[in-house]
Parts: structure tokens; C-alpha cells; sequence
């Protein structure tokens, strides 16, 4: 039977790898924090991190690499891990708050104020046609400023980029799709935007 819970994470599914993607985020408002007998400015990280250039150039500060050495603990990031982490951190460093529910496909669709979709509909198709990283990378920023001081839902993010990753890889090496189409983004999201968009 296909599971058609399209909201699930799929990718990131180990807590202790959800605890430190959400404990991570808490850190960059952060400017004097310890962990492990060491000083860390979370501000400062998210400055530095805002400065590169999205998505990779992130994959040189210390506060990317804060975050992998956390995930490496729970989960194994294959270079494409590595690369879906990038455009997350990328990404990250744009949210105001974690807010984690509904999904953050859903919350594109959410009506903030009155009648119309926090991303309206041709921006949320713009967003699941993009083709390449760098421009999903951007669509993804843009979608999370709109979104504001409303907060986005850290993990489904992050999911997503790491599911949207996988797929990409497989256009680029032009290899099917999953078969369950439940197991694809476009149609998870899509499932989850119109959830909340057609409310």
C-alpha cells in the first residue's frame, strides 16, 4: 500500500538528526553560547553565512560545518547530502522562526492575510519547476522571506531539499522517477500547498 502521508519526512528521520538541524537554528540567534567547553556567536555565524554566495559557498564556514559534524553523528551525508545541507544552511540563515506545523509546503499555501496564499500560486509553481540547485536555492530564499515573522517548519525544509537533491541527481543521470509518486516532491508539495491554499 503506498503511503500517501505526504506531509512525513521521508529523509531526515532520525531524532537525534532532527534535535541538532533544531538546535543548530537556535543557535544562530544566539551570541554567547558554550558547547563542548567552547564559545560559540551563532549571530556571527549567520552573518558570515548570509555573506556567501548561496548555495555552496557556505560549505566553507565554520557554522556549516558546525551543523554537518552534528548531522554526521545521526545520519551518513554522501557528497549530495552534503550539497542538499548547503542549500538548507543557505536557506536557513533567511528564517525568522521555527514554526513546525503545518509542513513548509503547506505553509506556502497558508492565508495570512485574508483571502490570498502567503506564495501565490505562480511563485509556488516557479518554485517546483526550478531545475538546477543555485535556482532552487534562491526561489527557496524568496519563498522563506515572504513568509517572514510567520516562521517556517525547519525540519520539513530540510527534508525536502534532501529529497529535491535526490531527484535531481536522478534527472541529471536520467534515471526514472520513484514509482510511488508519493515519494515525489513536486507531488508532495503540491499536495500540501493546495491543502492550505484551497482552505
Amino acid at each position: 500500500m503506498l503511503n500517501s502521508n505526504t506531509a512525513a519526512l521521508c529523509r531526515i528521520v532520525h531524532p537525534e538528526a532532527q534535535k541538532a538541524l533544531i538546535d543548530w537554528f537556535t543557535l544562530l540567534s544566539e551570541r554567547n553560547e558554550r558547547e563542548e567547553g567552547k564559545r560559540i556567536n551563532g549571530r556571527a555565524w549567520r552573518a558570515e553565512l548570509k555573506r556567501m554566495e548561496p548555495p555552496y559557498g557556505v560549505m566553507m564556514c565554520e557554522g556549516y560545518d558546525a551543523l554537518r559534524q552534528a548531522l554526521l553523528k545521526h545520519m551518513l551525508l554522501q557528497p549530495l547530502g552534503e550539497m542538499a545541507l548547503a542549500l538548507f544552511v543557505s536557506v536557513a540563515v533567511h528564517i525568522k522562526s521555527n514554526k513546525d506545523k503545518p509542513s513548509f509546503a503547506a505553509q506556502l499555501g497558508e492565508k495570512l492575510n485574508g483571502s490570498t496564499s502567503c506564495v501565490s500560486g505562480l511563485r509556488f509553481e516557479r518554485l517546483l519547476k526550478a531545475y538546477d540547485p543555485e535556482t532552487f536555492c534562491q526561489l527557496l530564499i524568496q519563498a522563506v522571506k515572504i513568509r517572514g515573522k510567520d516562521g517556517v517548519n525547519i525540519l520539513s525544509l530540510a527534508d525536502s531539499i534532501f529529497l529535491w537533491m535526490e531527484e535531481w541527481q536522478r534527472r541529471e543521470q536520467h534515471e526514472p522517477e520513484p514509482r510511488n509518486p508519493f515519494e515525489r516532491n513536486r507531488i508532495r508539495w503540491a499536495n500540501e500547498y493546495l491543502s492550505t491554499s484551497h482552505k
